[in-house]
């Protein structure tokens, strides 16, 4: 079962209703001033565009948990008219199938036949059926009515099949909304005179990843010319790690290896759905079941892992650590880290890439002298070159945390436009320039096996337990007695010995000392005070849990 965002509107405010009519809003539920967790509202009177609803990534600041999703409070206040799905990477669509009691059935999506491909394997895959909602795919450049908004839709290069990007018409003025976007790839539905004919626009949301950067993203074209001479030059079995969404890349490795005689196969199961979505949507014309993979004792083979960010239990960690059973990589092979490191991950991945070099696998990947991947992000001239064709009067950076959206205003700078930093959790009024209107509570969903909340405190706890450890007092409860003082992750078993008695004769003094404080009061002062003794004896603050038996 899929853990679901509740619809209990307990708790949400009814935005809209305290929304001006005839004047157009936006919103950032996610992917602004962080990575992932794409989700943007667009609303005017009774009308509610949503575009993207992804997931985020895990990170250090929340233990234990497996993605975060958009901002519940927009969730549910702006129950959406129709919703727009980009493209199918995870931070676009990830949280939709978390969201089956928030969208209501029959929902308009719009997106992309292989978009569409994807997140409806991936729903069934979670016992959820597509047809709840009414899926409409967009196979070309196109314009959309719904209500008071005229939407456009732009095919745009990425690392993704058939990603595009959005146009909106309302209240006279007209938005260009890039999503994730590079000018230079093998989509056949880009057009820059359709670009330019969308021109002047009043606003351009534009993609900011790749404003660290100067020139343009190179085309994928590249990297397949470097891997194809690569893996003519290579003898041996040839590990190649990438995005499992990189379908091109994978098409033309297919297509190498076939030309060279060499057996190739998948290793993950996201490479294996990606590939079944891409067949689906006619990317490419072979389905899996046909694809016979090679032996496992095969010194020719190409072998194809998923998981390039090293996410535990992914193909990529369990390979380079020895974990699958039938395939140890050895002297001899040969690893190509086809990929761009997400924020975040690289010491994951740099552990994997150690482990293999110790194996005695040749590693080709940071920092090598061929191109192996090309970002799916523009680069400054990427976005330059957008603005030329699209001429915009204002500009609000996207998709970007804030070390790429103060390049981006350096970057910008130079070229005299107006640029506006926002931020997530709030609302703003679209006028003659973006005007903040109200903050929304961050009620940031977060996801973890079997529920999802938003309570931040808990990973405070967490992060306090992890970093020191944890005391145990056992009280009566009937006397408020002290009867036990145990430590769990705190300090060593020497320090423990030494320092025993005259912790648990501290403590007990203590809650002999508090013991006549008011009930709701007398285990916060318990703690309080123990906290400043451990800190002056012991030199850390554990966790401290009052049970009382």
């Amino acid at each position: 079962m899929v853990p679901q965002v509740s619809a209990d509107p307990a708790g949400i405010v009814d935005y809209p209703r305290r929304l001006q009519r005839d004047q157009l809003y936006f919103a950032f539920g996610g992917g602004v001033g962080r990575f992932g967790t794409n989700f943007t509202i667009f609303h005017r009177n009774d009308v509610t565009v949503w575009i993207d609803v992804g997931s985020g990534f895990a990170n250090h600041h929340t233990p234990g948990m497996e993605r975060n999703l958009p901002n519940r409070q927009l969730l549910l206040g702006f129950p959406p008219t129709a919703i727009f799905l980009t493209h199918g990477h995870e931070d676009h669509i990830g949280a939709f199938p978390h969201l089956t009691e928030v969208i209501p059935a029959g929902t308009p999506v719009y997106a992309s036949p292989f978009t569409a491909a994807l997140l409806s394997n991936r729903l069934r895959d979670r016992g959820i059926d597509p047809a709840r909602w009414n899926f409409q795919l967009i196979e070309e450049n196109s314009r959309i009515d719904i209500g008071d908004f005229r939407v456009f839709t732009f095919f745009m290069p990425h690392s993704i099949p058939q990603c595009f990007s959005v146009g909106l018409e309302t209240e006279g003025k007209r938005i260009y909304f890039s999503s994730d976007f590079k000018m230079h790839g093998a989509e056949v539905r880009h057009s820059v005179a359709q670009l330019k004919k969308f021109s002047p626009v009043d606003f351009l949301f534009v993609d900011s990843t790749g404003a660290l950067s100067e020139g343009e993203t190179a085309d994928e074209r590249e990297v397949n010319e470097s891997l194809d001479k690569l893996i003519r030059q290579t003898k041996g079995r040839i590990f190649i790690t990438t995005f499992a969404s990189q379908v091109e890349r994978i098409k033309n490795l297919v297509t190498t290896a076939a030309n060279l005689g060499r057996p190739i196969g998948f290793v993950g199961r996201s490479l294996k759905s990606q590939w079944e979505a891409a067949f689906m949507s006619g990317e490419v014309s072979q389905p899996l079941h046909r694809m016979k993979p090679p032996p496992f004792t095969s010194q020719n083979a190409l072998w194809l892992v998923a998981g390039c960010q090293a996410d535990t239990n992914s193909s990529f960690s369990r390979l380079t650590h020895g974990q699958l059973t039938k395939m140890k990589m050895k002297e001899g092979d040969t690893l190509v880290y086809s990929a761009s490191m997400i924020p975040g991950n690289e010491g994951r991945i740099y552990e994997c890439l150690n482990m293999a070099a110790d194996a005695g696998v040749k590693v080709i990947g940071p920092g090598a002298d061929i191109r192996v991947h090309a970002s799916g992000h523009g680069r400054r001239g990427d976005i330059g070159r957008l603005m030329s064709y699209l001429k915009p009067r204002h500009i609000l950076p996207v998709h970007g945390d804030p070390l790429h959206f103060h390049a981006f205003l350096n970057f910008i700078d130079e070229k005299k436009y107006s640029v506006a930093i926002t931020a997530e959790h709030k609302i703003y009024a679209l006028g003659d320039a973006p005007v903040l209107v109200e903050s929304v509570p961050d009620e940031t969903c977060l996801v973890e096996p079997g529920e999802v909340h938003f309570e931040q405190s808990l990973y405070r706890d967490r992060l306090h337990l992890g970093e020191q450890g944890i005391c145990v007092a056992l009280f009566d409860s009937a006397i408020f007695t002290l009867r036990r003082l145990s430590y769990v992750g705190v300090m060593s078993s020497a320090l423990a010995r030494e320092a025993e008695a005259e912790l648990f004769a501290e403590a007990s003094k203590i809650a002999a000392e508090v013991a006549g404080a008011a009930e709701a009061n007398r285990e916060k002062k318990f703690r309080d005070r123990l906290g400043r003794f451990h800190a002056e004896r012991i030199g850390r603050t554990p966790y401290i849990k009052v049970i009382m038996a």
